[in-house]
């Protein structure tokens, strides 16, 4: 599954937590004496944090008998971290040492499972060992201190412990990793033609902005389109999900009817290479009549009837803040389950997530069970998401599916309660 659930200002990206210093590439399944022994806590991890992505690599190619030398060389790594963290001038807390001892102990703990699976072929069970190496490694990173650095760090924007030196993928949800950074991105949205009014067509031209002002030019295709628009009105009354179309100048344009005139805002979901996921949001103001605000109302425990579908949500109790919130939605027609829904978009559905506010965004896709469909298969009529939310509050998501060929949109407004305090997601966006 992935999921993208950043915090919006008016563009989105993470804080540079931690960097590390340049080492050599080392490639997958490199014999363990053929590596430089890090001299520092820093390096240290980031050895450990490219031993772990070659695994990821070596899990994904099939290659499973490379993965005892990378092991072999965390384990060595893992072995010298207290030390390390000892050393004057390490930058590393007193008080963190026992911690590191524990978990690197844990951690070069893992060598004999991870080994006996990579030797046996068995891929899940390599895979289930990998992430748990990866999650005490997300513990050790935490006592880097921060430190110049041309390498990046890059996590999952849905799983923020999953953190790594370099881009890749995370272990648990497959979704592309991205590039902890200040630097912001933008858009500039300008309307063809002047005003932008209510029932009448309408055409705009967005242009995504680097960091530097820059015209971004080259994107990833995520999902089978290289930006998505999602739209709302500021009340989240109205929802739309829209595909501008690209330029022969690298712009976009995008036309559109409003229904009614008043406050909008446009979440821009792109990836830029070698970057990762950006949602960059822009308010956008549109002339005629503008009614009432409606409120939010609570109304995710009941099945809602949509376009002769009955749509189910199943969120296993409250939601609270601070962990993994499960969204299952079951799509039934004239009492029986729909287990033929198609891909959309590559995916067996897509949930989009705003809170009240605006300021909290998710773009998710399903677990894997779903993803298997994307190929061209049928799935239904459970299809699972999976939400972390930092604040408490209320939310609206829309879930779209695609049957018979038509696309179905099923709003569910839910409150988000205080929970226990979890991992932060990184702000980031897809």
């Amino acid at each position: 599954m992935n999921m993208r659930f950043p915090t919006l200002g008016a563009a989105v990206a993470a804080a540079a937590l931690w960097a590390t210093p340049v080492y050599a590439q080392h490639e997958p399944g490199q014999a363990a004496g053929k590596h430089e022994t890090p001299d520092t806590y820093v390096a240290a991890v980031a050895e450990i944090d490219e031993r772990l992505q070659n695994i990821d690599g070596l899990i994904k190619s099939g290659k499973l008998d490379g993965v005892h030398a990378e092991a072999q060389v965390i384990v060595g790594v893992a072995n010298t971290l207290a030390q390390l963290a000892l050393k004057p001038g390490s930058g590393v807390p007193k008080e963190a040492v026992k911690e590191i001892n524990k978990t690197a102990k844990e951690l070069a703990g893992k060598f004999d499972a991870i080994d006996e699976a990579g030797d046996s072929g068995d891929e899940a069970a390599t895979r289930k060992v990998y992430a748990e190496m990866v999650a005490l490694q997300a513990t050790l990173r935490k006592h880097a201190p921060a430190e110049e650095s041309a390498r990046d760090l890059y996590s999952c924007p849905m799983h923020p412990e999953v953190r790594q030196v370099g881009p890749g993928t995370c272990p648990k949800c497959g979704m592309a990793l991205v590039k902890h950074t200040t630097d912001k991105y933008s858009v500039d949205v300008q309307p063809s033609g002047g005003a932008i009014t209510a029932g009448k067509s309408a055409t705009l031209k967005l242009a995504l902005k680097d960091p530097t002002g820059a015209l971004v030019t080259k994107l990833e295709t995520v999902h089978e389109r290289i930006l998505h628009l999602l739209v709302v009105s500021r009340d989240l009354s109205w929802y739309a999900h829209e595909h501008p179309v690209v330029q022969p100048d690298g712009t976009f344009t995008l036309t559109v009817t409003f229904p009614q005139g008043g406050d909008y805002v446009l979440y821009h979901d792109f990836s830029p290479p070698g970057v990762g996921q950006q949602v960059v949001q822009a308010p956008l103001k549109v002339d005629g009549s503008a009614p009432a605000p409606v409120a939010l109302e609570v109304d995710a425990a009941a099945p809602k009837a949509i376009d002769g579908y009955m749509i189910a949500l199943d969120t296993g109790g409250e939601v609270k803040t601070g962990g993994e919130t499960h969204m299952a939605y079951t799509i039934t027609r004239d009492g029986k389950p729909v287990t033929d829904l198609q891909p959309y978009l590559g995916a067996m559905g897509h949930l989009v997530i705003i809170s009240q506010d605006l300021e909290s965004f998710v773009h998710s896709h399903p677990h894997e069970e779903g993803a298997e469909h994307a190929g061209g298969g049928e799935g239904g009529p459970r299809v699972d998401f999976e939400a972390h939310f930092q604040r408490p509050g209320l939310y609206k998501g829309w879930a779209q599916f695609q049957h018979s060929g038509k696309v179905i949109t099923a709003p569910f407004t839910f409150e988000v309660m205080r929970g226990d305090a979890g991992p932060e997601p990184h702000d980031h966006g897809g």
